[in-house]
Protein backbone atom coordinates (compact mmCIF):
# COMPACT_ATOMS: atom_id res chain seq x y z
CA UNK A 1 0.00 0.00 0.00
CA UNK A 2 1.07 3.42 -0.76
CA UNK A 3 1.57 6.01 1.48
CA UNK A 4 1.16 9.68 0.32
CA UNK A 5 4.12 11.90 2.24
CA UNK A 6 4.56 15.79 2.39
CA UNK A 7 6.90 18.44 3.70
CA UNK A 8 5.97 21.99 3.76
CA UNK A 9 8.69 24.76 4.69
CA UNK A 10 8.88 29.00 5.01
CA UNK A 11 12.03 30.56 4.83
CA UNK A 12 13.05 34.26 5.19
CA UNK A 13 14.54 36.16 2.42
CA UNK A 14 16.29 38.48 5.17
CA UNK A 15 18.45 35.13 6.60
CA UNK A 16 19.84 33.95 2.97
CA UNK A 17 20.83 37.54 2.08
CA UNK A 18 22.12 37.67 6.18
CA UNK A 19 23.43 34.35 4.86
CA UNK A 20 24.95 35.72 2.00
CA UNK A 21 26.93 38.95 3.52
CA UNK A 22 28.63 37.06 6.55
CA UNK A 23 30.00 34.03 5.25
CA UNK A 24 29.78 34.93 1.55
CA UNK A 25 30.64 31.86 -1.11
CA UNK A 26 30.68 29.46 1.86
CA UNK A 27 27.39 30.02 2.62
CA UNK A 28 26.09 29.68 -0.82
CA UNK A 29 28.09 26.27 -1.19
CA UNK A 30 27.17 25.05 1.69
CA UNK A 31 23.52 25.09 0.89
CA UNK A 32 23.11 25.17 -2.73
CA UNK A 33 24.56 23.23 -6.02
CA UNK A 34 26.40 25.13 -8.84
CA UNK A 35 23.48 24.07 -11.18
CA UNK A 36 20.95 25.28 -8.11
CA UNK A 37 22.82 28.81 -8.06
CA UNK A 38 22.58 28.77 -12.21
CA UNK A 39 18.73 28.43 -12.11
CA UNK A 40 18.22 30.82 -9.63
CA UNK A 41 20.95 33.49 -10.62
CA UNK A 42 21.78 33.96 -7.32
CA UNK A 43 18.62 35.98 -6.16
CA UNK A 44 18.38 35.43 -2.58
CA UNK A 45 14.50 34.98 -3.05
CA UNK A 46 14.62 32.35 -5.64
CA UNK A 47 17.24 30.91 -3.34
CA UNK A 48 15.62 31.52 0.04
CA UNK A 49 12.58 29.44 -2.29
CA UNK A 50 14.78 26.28 -3.21
CA UNK A 51 16.26 26.31 0.94
CA UNK A 52 12.57 26.06 1.56
CA UNK A 53 12.21 23.45 -1.04
CA UNK A 54 14.90 21.56 0.03
CA UNK A 55 13.36 21.54 3.72
CA UNK A 56 10.07 20.46 2.77
CA UNK A 57 11.90 17.26 1.16
CA UNK A 58 13.90 16.49 4.41
CA UNK A 59 10.64 16.47 5.87
CA UNK A 60 8.61 14.31 3.50
CA UNK A 61 11.40 11.84 3.66
CA UNK A 62 11.48 12.08 7.25
CA UNK A 63 15.07 11.03 8.66
CA UNK A 64 16.09 9.58 11.98
CA UNK A 65 16.79 12.27 14.70
CA UNK A 66 20.78 10.77 14.49
CA UNK A 67 20.79 10.48 10.49
CA UNK A 68 22.01 13.99 8.88
CA UNK A 69 20.61 15.13 5.57
CA UNK A 70 23.31 17.65 4.02
CA UNK A 71 21.30 19.88 2.11
CA UNK A 72 23.51 19.89 -0.99
CA UNK A 73 21.90 16.50 -1.63
CA UNK A 74 18.28 17.61 -1.88
CA UNK A 75 18.88 19.63 -5.04
CA UNK A 76 15.78 22.07 -6.42
CA UNK A 77 16.76 22.69 -10.07
CA UNK A 78 14.52 23.50 -13.32
CA UNK A 79 13.34 21.04 -15.69
CA UNK A 80 13.28 21.63 -19.53
CA UNK A 81 9.75 23.74 -18.84
CA UNK A 82 11.41 25.84 -15.96
CA UNK A 83 9.35 24.03 -13.43
CA UNK A 84 11.11 22.90 -10.49
CA UNK A 85 12.06 19.53 -9.64
CA UNK A 86 13.76 17.86 -6.87
CA UNK A 87 17.49 15.60 -7.48
CA UNK A 88 18.53 13.44 -4.44
CA UNK A 89 22.00 12.30 -3.98
CA UNK A 90 24.09 10.77 -1.32
CA UNK A 91 22.21 10.06 1.95
CA UNK A 92 19.02 11.96 0.59
CA UNK A 93 19.40 9.50 -2.00
CA UNK A 94 19.38 5.99 0.24
CA UNK A 95 16.71 7.18 2.30
CA UNK A 96 14.39 7.90 -0.46
CA UNK A 97 15.29 4.61 -1.48
CA UNK A 98 14.94 2.70 2.34
CA UNK A 99 11.43 4.10 2.08
CA UNK A 100 10.49 3.28 -1.55
CA UNK A 101 9.83 6.81 -1.96
CA UNK A 102 8.47 7.49 -5.99
CA UNK A 103 9.22 10.71 -7.32
CA UNK A 104 9.16 13.46 -5.67
CA UNK A 105 7.03 17.15 -7.05
CA UNK A 106 8.15 20.58 -5.02
CA UNK A 107 6.25 23.48 -5.67
CA UNK A 108 7.98 26.77 -4.53
CA UNK A 109 6.52 30.80 -4.20
CA UNK A 110 7.89 34.00 -2.69
CA UNK A 111 6.64 37.21 -1.89
CA UNK A 112 6.72 39.97 0.33
CA UNK A 113 10.18 38.98 1.77
CA UNK A 114 9.16 35.20 2.56
CA UNK A 115 9.46 31.36 0.62
CA UNK A 116 6.91 28.97 1.20
CA UNK A 117 7.81 25.18 -0.87
CA UNK A 118 5.47 21.74 -0.39
CA UNK A 119 6.66 18.47 -0.92
CA UNK A 120 4.63 15.40 -1.99
CA UNK A 121 5.75 12.00 -3.18
CA UNK A 122 4.25 8.37 -2.51
CA UNK A 123 6.24 5.61 -0.10
CA UNK A 124 5.84 2.48 -0.46
CA UNK A 125 6.35 2.86 3.58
Amino acid sequence: MSTIRTGTDLAAVEDVVAGISAHGERYLDRLFTVRERTDAGDDPERLAARFAGKEAVVKLLRPAPDQAIPLREVAIVLDDHGAPTVELTGAAAALADAIGCGAIAVSLAHERGLAVATAVALSDR
